[in-house]
C-alpha cells in the first residue's frame, strides 16, 4: 500500500511538474491567438498568470490591416472569465505610426470596422505617447505626450495633454472613434475632438473608398495664433473653413475635394479711393482641387474671392516639398464702372467739400458712367 501510494504520489507530482511545464507555452499561444482574432499581431514579452488574469510585460503590437501602426507596451493586465478578457489596462504605451494623416486616420477607420470584437472588453490606457512620421526614418510631424485612451458605447475616445505639429507645441489634443462604420474623429485645441476648433473627420465605406473632412469653427486669429504658437495679423478677425476630400478604394489614385472658408472683420486692402466700394465685412475663399497620386502637387480650379460686390474668379497650384508648400494663384474679375467712379468720387469729393457733396458725386457719376473695369491680383507664397 505504500508503494502504490508513493507511486500515486509521485504520479501526481510528475503531472504537475508536466501541466506547470506546459501550462506557460499554452497560456501564450492563447494569448496571442486571443489578440489576432480581434485584430492585432501580438508579441506577448514575458507572461505571467493566475486565476483570472493575464500580466504581459514588454509586449508589442500591430494592427491587421493597418500597417502604419505599431505598439509597444510597458504592462498589459487582463481581468479574465476563462479566456475571454472582462477588462483590459495598458501602462506606458509608446504608439509609432508612419504614414499620411489621412491614410492613418482611414486606416485606423477601417481597422474599427473590421473588428469590432475588439471593442467587448473595457479598455484603459495610460501613460499614450504617439509619433507620426511620414517614414520610420523622418522626423515626426505630430508627437502626442501624457495621453489616456477610454472605452465609449461608440467605441472609443483618446485625450492628450500635449499636442506638437512639426514641432510646434499646439496643447490639448482629443480623439474618437467607432467601431461601427470606420469613422475617425481628432480634434486639436480642445480634449474633445467634438468641442475642438480645429478637427478632422475620416470615414470608409463597404468598397473602401474615403472620406475625410478638415473643420475650422469659427475662431478668432489672434486664438487660432496662440494655439499653433505662430503670430498671425488682425487678431480680431474671425476665420472659419471646411475641406472635403474624397479618396479612392484603396487609398491611392487621385484625390478630389471642395474647400471653403471665410474671414469676418475682413476687408481686402484697397486705395483709398474705393472706401465707399461696397466690400462687406465678409472675405470668402471657394474652390475645387484635385490632388495627385504622388501627393504633391494639388491643382485649384472654379476658384472665387468675394467681399460684397467685390468678386474674382481663376485658379491655380500648389506644390509641395517636404513639409514647405508652394502657392501661385491667378484671379481674375471686373469692377462695374459707375459703383469705381461712385466710390472714388464719393471718396474724394467727400475729403474736399464734404459729406453731402461726396453723396451727390456718387450719384452723378452712378448715373453718367458706364463701362467695367478688368481687376488682376496674382497670389504667390512660400
Amino acid at each position: 500500500m505504500l508503494l502504490a501510494l508513493g507511486i500515486v504520489v509521485v504520479g501526481v507530482i510528475g503531472i504537475v511538474c508536466g501541466v506547470l511545464a506546459y501550462l506557460p507555452g499554452y497560456i501564450q499561444k492563447r494569448v496571442v491567438a486571443e489578440a489576432k482574432l480581434r485584430g492585432i499581431e501580438l508579441t506577448p514579452g514575458e507572461v505571467a498568470f493566475g486565476m483570472g488574469w493575464v500580466q504581459l510585460s514588454g509586449a508589442e503590437a500591430k494592427l491587421l490591416g493597418a500597417p502604419s501602426f505599431a505598439a509597444k507596451v510597458r504592462l498589459v493586465d487582463v481581468s479574465l472569465d476563462g479566456f475571454t478578457p472582462l477588462q483590459v489596462q495598458l501602462s506606458d504605451v509608446q504608439v509609432g505610426v508612419s504614414g499620411s494623416l489621412p491614410r492613418v486616420l482611414l486606416e485606423l477607420g477601417e481597422w474599427a470596422k473590421n473588428h469590432p470584437e475588439a471593442f467587448a472588453a473595457p479598455l484603459l490606457a495610460s501613460r499614450v505617447t504617439l509619433r507620426v512620421a511620414e517614414t520610420p526614418s523622418a522626423a515626426p510631424w505630430l508627437e502626442l505626450s501624457n495621453g489616456m485612451l477610454t472605452q465609449t458605447v461608440a467605441g472609443a475616445a483618446f485625450s492628450a495633454q500635449s499636442c506638437k505639429l512639426s514641432g510646434f507645441e499646439v496643447g490639448k489634443v482629443g480623439a474618437g472613434y467607432t467601431s461601427k462604420g470606420g469613422d475617425v474623429s481628432i480634434g486639436f485645441g480642445d480634449q474633445s475632438a467634438q468641442a475642438a476648433p480645429l478637427r478632422l473627420d475620416a470615414s470608409v465605406d463597404a468598397k473602401g473608398a474615403g472620406r475625410v473632412t478638415v473643420v475650422l469653427t469659427p475662431t478668432k486669429l489672434g486664438l487660432l495664433g496662440q494655439g499653433f504658437g505662430v503670430p498671425l495679423p488682425l487678431p480680431g478677425v474671425v476665420a472659419a473653413g471646411k475641406v472635403e476630400l474624397a479618396f479612392p478604394p484603396g487609398l491611392a489614385g487621385e484625390v478630389t475635394g471642395k474647400l471653403s472658408s471665410s474671414l469676418t472683420g475682413f476687408i481686402p486692402p484697397h486705395p483709398p479711393e474705393l472706401d465707399g466700394f461696397v466690400f462687406g465685412d465678409v472675405t470668402t475663399f471657394d474652390t475645387d482641387l484635385s490632388i495627385d497620386a504622388a501627393r504633391n502637387r494639388v491643382k485649384l480650379s472654379s476658384s472665387k474671392v468675394k467681399a460684397g460686390r467685390f468678386e474674382l474668379a481663376g485658379g491655380g497650384k500648389v506644390l509641395r516639398e517636404g513639409v514647405n508648400a508652394s502657392v501661385d494663384l491667378d484671379l481674375k474679375g471686373t469692377l462695374p464702372c459707375d459703383a469705381l467712379a461712385g466710390a472714388a468720387t464719393e471718396s474724394r469729393l467727400g475729403q474736399l467739400l464734404g459729406r453731402a457733396s461726396g453723396k451727390q458725386g456718387k450719384r452723378t457719376a452712378l448715373a453718367i458712367v458706364r463701362g467695367d473695369v478688368s481687376v488682376e491680383v496674382g497670389v504667390k507664397a512660400d
